[in-house]
């Protein structure tokens, strides 16, 4: 397998609290790495340190990040502003906070192109219609301002903009959080099929097991910002090795099931 990125011994203090520890994550061409776990354990700081956008608070105690031998937190802000968006893009769990609300959806993807493939016009015009066509939009989409589209098509709108330079390696936070369900497996659906076609790796983040089930190849169970469990997704589902992610398995709804829900930790 073609490992495209990984993250060694990644660890990250907030002031004296140590809220990501001896974290170690790998992602490869053509597959899906999931890191699964409920809100507040680590796992969109563990994305943004792959962007080197971790937050100015943030102090890295230790740890590596390496992307094509490069190792993402030391390089300079010149050199990583030529791979984010490019090389690695990132899809937000929130289109409607992450589009700018002024600009038709066409131009902020014009914007991404412009910026990393300095294309001419004509060719722009006809990777925009390939890039709707891609995430099955219409063109005259393009045309529109993200509060006239619905949640689902803004979150095409954003993939659209994430694969718009043929990225190695796209970042996927909750991306379907905030969807209905049926839009949720039209979108997941969508972004496995065009993974399938061009090979790309993905870093798929989620708290909800049922998701890593449709979507994952290898799965990272976080709590409290360290790695409990790793595995292939087959291994860890059918027998997991930590009682955490057992309870995260037991929250998949099953119908006719009446179970008790997760349990509260102190």
């Amino acid at each position: 397998m073609d490992k495209l990125l990984e993250i060694k011994d990644l660890t990250v203090n907030f002031g004296e609290k140590c809220v990501i520890d001896n974290v170690n994550v790998s992602i490869f061409a053509g597959r899906v790495t999931a890191l699964v776990g409920e809100s507040g354990s680590g796992k969109t700081l563990t994305a943004l340190a792959s962007l080197n956008l971790l937050p100015e608070a943030a102090l890295i105690k230790k740890g590596e990040v390496l992307f094509r031998g490069q190792d993402m937190l030391k390089i300079s802000e010149t050199e990583i502003r030529k791979i984010r968006g490019k090389d690695i893009s990132m899809v937000f769990q929130e289109p409607f906070t992450a589009l700018n609300p002024v600009m038709r959806v066409r131009d902020q993807i014009k914007e991404m192109l412009v910026i990393h493939k300095n294309i001419k016009k004509d060719e722009l015009d006809l990777r925009l219609k390939e890039l709707f066509s891609i995430v099955k939009l219409s063109e005259d989409t393009g045309f529109r301002y993200p509060h006239e589209l619905s949640g689902g098509m803004c979150q095409r709108v954003m993939i659209a903009m994430a694969l718009s330079c043929n990225p190695d390696i796209l970042i996927m936070d909750e991306p379907t959080t905030a969807l209905d369900v049926p839009v949720q497996k039209e979108i997941l659906d969508l972004v496995r099929q065009i993974q399938e076609e061009n090979n790309f790796g993905i870093l798929f983040i989620t708290h909800d097991f049922s998701v890593v089930n449709l979507m994952a190849d290898d799965v990272h169970v976080m709590k409290e910002g360290i790695i409990v469990e790793s595995g292939e997704k087959q291994d860890v589902l059918s027998a997991p090795k930590h009682e955490y992610t057992r309870h995260l398995i037991d929250c998949i709804p099953r119908l006719g099931d009446e179970r008790k829900r997760f349990p509260i930790q102190d």
